[in-house]
């Protein structure tokens, strides 16, 4: 068995080569949509707030990214007609993202294609892997808010 601290960080190099290949695969799936991983990303964070128009800090939050980041990123989505950015209504200081019907359009027609590879990455993975996993990605999530809690 290997060393604790190997097992650690090879987790650590490993999830860095994860994030880095599902960025090419995204990045390459959606070049002839116009869009990057990183926008497509930030679509679904806004849409799990559903209703609730998400601010650019409320957005940088849930997505563990920063406010500059989702701001730029945002303005692109703004200027492709997937996002609208409005006042908030009782603190204009504060700005609304609101997916546009256009956006609706574009996950509705990726829904089908998108199940199938989600399923593909999946497949060796039984029910209760799954479930573990997910546990595991929630607890190396808490992991990293407590080292940013330290900065």
């Amino acid at each position: 068995m290997e060393n604790i601290q190997e097992v650690k960080a090879n987790i650590f190099a490993y999830i860095f080569k994860l994030s880095n290949s599902l960025q090419v695969y995204l990045d390459n799936e959606l070049n002839d949509d116009g869009l990057t991983a990183k926008q497509f990303f930030l679509m679904i964070v806004i849409d799990s707030f559903g209703e609730n128009y998400p601010t650019f800090k409320q957005t940088a939050d849930v997505g563990g990214s920063s406010y500059q980041n989702v701001k730029q990123i945002s303005m692109k989505l703004e200027r492709n007609g997937y996002l609208k950015i409005e006042d908030d209504e009782d603190d204009k200081r504060a700005k609304r993202l609101i997916l546009t019907n256009k956006s609706r359009n574009y996950w509705q027609s990726r829904d089908l294609d998108d199940v199938k590879s989600l399923n593909l990455l999946f497949e060796d993975f039984n029910n209760e892997e799954l479930n573990n996993f997910f546990k595991y990605i929630i607890k190396l999530i808490e992991g990293v808010k407590r080292i940013e809690a330290k900065q």
